[in-house]
């Protein structure tokens, strides 16, 4: 989902797709006829519509293929590695192929993501759901961003239509306040060129979410090349470009720990916060700060300010107050 990474400008959210390309140039938003208007959203979902072998031109999903990209970003050199398993997971009765999305900054996994997707009769490709972690030094420190089609109100949506129509809108994934991500058609007719080739007749959606306006991307996905895409973010000057492609692969290797061991708790944490900043607690959060994982305790201050305490997990020192 867009608002779940720093694999965009956070999530994507990822969204997780098979590849990435961020493009400068571009310096407002584009505004979807869609982003203000809530769309009426209730698919029906029959099992035996569907089948967890993916061969949409446009999303190609080949179990032991790896794609990888690389960026420079405003936070350090990342790459990222999409892996589509040979794995399945059932989610409303339907069988959905397991893709391992991992993403890492200046060499330290910080993200890992298993999406699950199916296609259906008609050739469009179903997103049911994420497992999302967010890793720090190794460990998760967060599962904000996983939710489940069928579960707590969730809905599966469509990550790719079979025949796109310029003009179309269609929802992604559906998870009330949590994961909203939609795609306008705006071409069927690009060409796009990343240093792994360059590529005719892709479709160019944006992509955004009424849950963060702010954010909204393009993305290019390319036939007769099994899932290559090209995406951009419109409002950064980013670039991620798609670095190689390999099948028969196996994933690099990566731990992550579900222990986070040693740590103060939460609430010693929102006591401390408060007696740093009086006010109400709104939010908590693990992040990586100043090199170290700390809290990050979002306040409702007294004096009217939204205020960051950000308190170091281990020790309770108040490492900085952010307005």
């Amino acid at each position: 989902m867009l608002s779940q990474h720093r694999l965009f400008v956070y999530t994507i959210v990822i969204l997780s797709v098979i590849g990435v390309v961020f493009v400068s140039g571009c310096t407002q938003s584009i505004q979807s006829p869609h982003m203000e208007k809530p769309l009426e959203y209730d698919p029906k979902i029959n099992p035996s519509d569907f089948t967890s072998n993916v061969s949409n031109q446009y999303f190609t999903l080949t179990p032991g293929k790896k794609t990888v990209y690389e960026a420079e970003t405003a936070d350090g050199s990342e790459r990222i590695e999409t892996y589509v398993t040979h794995e399945t997971k059932v989610v409303m009765d339907v069988e959905a192929i397991i893709v391992w999305d991992r993403v890492w900054l200046d060499g330290e996994l910080i993200e890992e993501t298993k999406d699950w997707y199916a296609q259906d009769n008609d050739g469009n490709v179903w997103y049911f759901g994420e497992d999302s972690a967010e890793v720090i030094n190794g460990i998760i420190v967060s599962r904000a961003g996983s939710w489940e089609a069928g579960v707590d109100g969730a809905k599966p949506g469509i990550i790719m239509k079979a025949n796109p129509t310029i003009g179309e809108t269609y929802q992604q994934e559906y998870y009330e306040g949590h994961a909203e991500d939609r795609a306008d058609v705006l071409a069927v007719d690009e060409s796009v060129t990343t240093p792994f080739g360059t590529f005719d007749n892709c479709v160019k959606t944006l992509d955004y979410t009424l849950l963060e306006p702010d954010v909204q991307e393009h993305k290019y996905y390319c036939p007769g090349v099994g899932g290559v895409v090209l995406e951009r973010n419109v409002k950064s000057s980013e670039r991620t470009e798609l670095r190689a492609v390999e099948y028969d692969a196996t994933p690099s290797a990566a731990t992550v720990s579900e222990e986070l061991t040693g740590q103060i708790p939460e609430a010693q944490a929102k006591e401390i916060a408060l007696r740093e900043v009086p006010g109400t607690v709104t939010d908590v959060a693990i992040e990586r700060k100043a090199g170290k994982i700390a809290y990050v305790v979002e306040v409702a201050a007294e004096n009217g300010l939204e205020t960051d305490v950000i308190i170091d997990i281990y020790t309770g020192a108040v490492l900085d107050v952010e307005t």
